[in-house]
């Protein structure tokens, strides 16, 4: 990594943030230069960072999905970073356009920072287990995948590596990429859009939304 990243980080574990702030500063080129331990407040504040680690499981009452639409919204991507996997907050990220899903359980930071730069050159990487839980997808609605997508998906949620999957399949490894951003792109894609804060409760009511839950652009004041 020849160049200096700056991202920014939503956690509401402080001390988490703080290791992970002084990590990056002295293992890496990537500069966490803002962080809030909620999408509300971090929008509020107006951070710059184009990259954004979020974790999955927020104790604000918001749900994840609307989180990754807030930020992605204000012009950010989004790398959706947690300690224990949920498949159905999974999927409802990726179909939200998340652009990166890893656990902290199974990869280190230095894997962070791959991904990290990996975004930073424009690419969205998968990781094994961000393939496996989207390959475990059996809902009635779920985007239809071809044959070899779903073999593509399969082999990398095994962690079968890129290369590996391409020889196997008898395609380029270039090919087995563009099979994922293709998968990646049905998840996208499968959702109804969301245009923007004043839609916010139709949206909700079309979704069925979690009641409980609220919109993280909204401020958590009950004055407000």
């Amino acid at each position: 990594m020849g160049r200096l990243i700056d991202i920014g980080a939503i956690d509401d574990d402080l001390m988490g943030l703080e290791s992970k702030a002084l990590w990056f500063e002295v293992k890496s080129g990537i500069r966490m230069t803002a962080s809030a331990a909620s999408v509300a407040e971090f929008l509020a504040r107006g951070l710059p960072p184009r990259i954004v680690t979020l974790d999955l499981h927020l104790g604000d009452g918001t749900l994840p999905a609307d989180n990754v639409r807030a930020l992605i919204r204000a012009g950010h991507k989004v790398v959706i970073v947690t300690v224990v996997p949920d498949k159905k907050w999974i999927i409802e990220t990726t179909e939200a356009g998340a652009s990166a899903y890893l656990t902290s359980r199974a990869h280190n930071l230095a894997k962070l920072v791959d991904i990290i730069d990996a975004l930073d050159r424009g690419e969205r990487p998968t990781t094994p287990e961000h393939a496996f839980w989207l390959s475990q997808d059996d809902r009635p609605e779920r985007p239809r995948l071809t044959p070899t997508e779903s073999q593509v998906l399969r082999l990398i949620g095994d962690g079968t590596k890129q290369e590996t999957v391409g020889r196997r399949l008898g395609i380029a490894r270039s090919t087995v990429a563009t099979h994922l951003t293709n998968i990646r792109d049905k998840y996208s894609d499968s959702g109804l859009p969301y245009a923007g804060a004043a839609d916010y409760r139709e949206w909700a009511k079309q979704q069925e939304l979690d009641r409980d839950r609220h919109d993280p652009t909204r401020s958590s004041d009950p004055q407000d």
